[in-house]
C-alpha cells in the first residue's frame, strides 16, 4: 500500500510541477501575442494546476482521507466558487466607478497609432490588399488613460465599415479586434466581430449582431460578414455619417436602450446602486465566464 501511495505521490507532485510550467507558459505567451484564445487554454490550465496542487497537498500529507479524485472534485468547485465571488466583486466595482460602461469617442489627434510587431503590420499589409481606405483615427480616453483606440475604413463602395480596435493591457500591449459593419436599405444594421470583451446588455431590433471571438483571421472573419449580407439578399446603403458621428450616436442609443430594458439603473438610483442593476450584474457575470473559459458570447436579445 506505501508503494502504491509513494507512485500516486510521485505522479501526483509530477503532474503539479507540469502544469505549473504550462500555466506560466500560457501566461507570457497570451500577453506577448494579446491572443484571447490563448488566454481561453491558458485559464483552463491554470484552473487544472491549482485544484492539483490544493487537492495534491492535501492527499499527500494526508489532510484529509479521502481518495485523490474526490479531492480534485472538490478543489475544482473551490475555484469556481471563490473565482464567482472574485468576479461578482470586480463587476459591482465597475458599476460603481468612474469607468464608463459606454464610453464617449474623439477624433485621435496623433492620428493612426499602429503597433509594430508583425501581427499588426501583417493586418495593415491585409487592409491594403482588400482596399480598405482609412476614414478616421478615434480615441476614448478618462483623464489621461487611453481606454481603446478605433481606427476606422471602409471599402471602396462605402457600404462596409470596418473598426480596428486597439485594446492596452495592464503589461502594456495591445490585443486587437475587428468589427465590420454593414447598413441595409430596409434599416437592418448588420455587425460581425471578434470582441472578447464582455458586454451583457441589449442591442436595438434592427442591429444584426453575431460575435465570433474564436474568428481571429481578418479573411474568415470578413467572409462571414459578407456571408450574412449575401444571405438577407438585400442592397447595402453607402454610409453618409463619418466613423466618430456613428459611433458616438451608436453609443448613445445603446445606452438609453439598455437604461429602459433594466441592465442599467436609472440616473436618479446610479448614485446609491451603482450604474448596473442586479439582473445586469448577472448578465455581465455569465458573460465573463463564457467568454473567459469557452469563448462564446451571451445571445443579445
Amino acid at each position: 500500500m506505501t508503494d502504491v501511495t509513494n507512485g500516486t505521490s510521485m505522479i501526483i507532485q509530477t503532474t503539479i510541477l507540469v502544469l505549473a510550467a504550462a500555466s506560466l507558459g500560457f501566461s507570457l505567451w497570451a500577453a506577448r501575442r494579446g491572443s484571447p484564445i490563448v488566454a481561453i487554454f491558458g485559464r483552463w490550465i491554470r484552473w487544472f494546476f491549482l485544484a492539483t496542487l490544493i487537492s495534491g497537498a492535501t492527499y499527500i500529507y494526508g489532510w484529509s482521507g479521502h481518495s485523490f479524485p474526490v479531492l480534485f472534485a472538490v478543489a475544482l468547485l473551490g475555484i469556481f466558487l471563490v473565482e464567482t465571488t472574485y468576479n461578482w466583486i470586480a463587476i459591482s466595482a465597475l458599476s460603481k466607478s468612474e469607468l464608463p460602461l459606454f464610453p464617449e469617442f474623439s477624433e485621435n489627434e496623433r492620428g493612426e497609432e499602429w503597433p509594430s510587431s508583425p501581427p499588426f503590420l501583417n493586418l495593415k499589409d491585409w487592409l491594403r490588399r482588400n482596399e480598405y481606405q482609412k476614414r478616421q483615427a478615434l480615441v476614448s480616453t478618462i483623464e489621461d488613460n487611453i481606454l481603446m483606440r478605433v481606427s476606422a475604413y471602409e471599402n471602396p463602395q462605402q457600404t462596409e465599415r470596418l473598426h480596428v480596435l486597439f485594446l492596452p493591457n495592464p503589461r502594456g500591449n495591445s490585443a486587437v479586434c475587428l468589427t465590420f459593419i454593414s447598413e441595409t436599405r430596409s434599416g437592418t444594421v448588420l455587425v460581425t466581430d471578434n470582441v472578447f470583451l464582455p458586454f451583457g446588455g441589449f442591442y436595438p431590433e434592427n442591429w444584426d449582431v453575431e460575435r465570433r471571438p474564436w474568428t481571429r483571421s481578418p479573411d474568415q472573419l470578413m467572409n462571414r460578414h459578407r456571408a450574412r449580407i449575401d444571405a438577407r439578399a438585400e442592397t447595402l446603403t453607402p454610409f453618409v455619417t463619418t466613423p466618430l458621428e456613428q459611433i458616438n450616436e451608436d453609443q448613445r442609443v445603446v445606452e438609453q436602450l439598455n437604461r429602459d430594458l433594466g441592465f442599467l439603473n436609472t440616473r436618479v438610483d446610479e448614485m446609491e446602486k451603482g450604474r448596473l442593476t442586479t439582473a445586469g450584474k448577472a448578465r455581465v457575470w455569465q458573460e465573463v465566464w463564457t467568454l473567459s473559459y469557452l469563448g462564446i458570447p451571451l445571445r443579445y436579445s
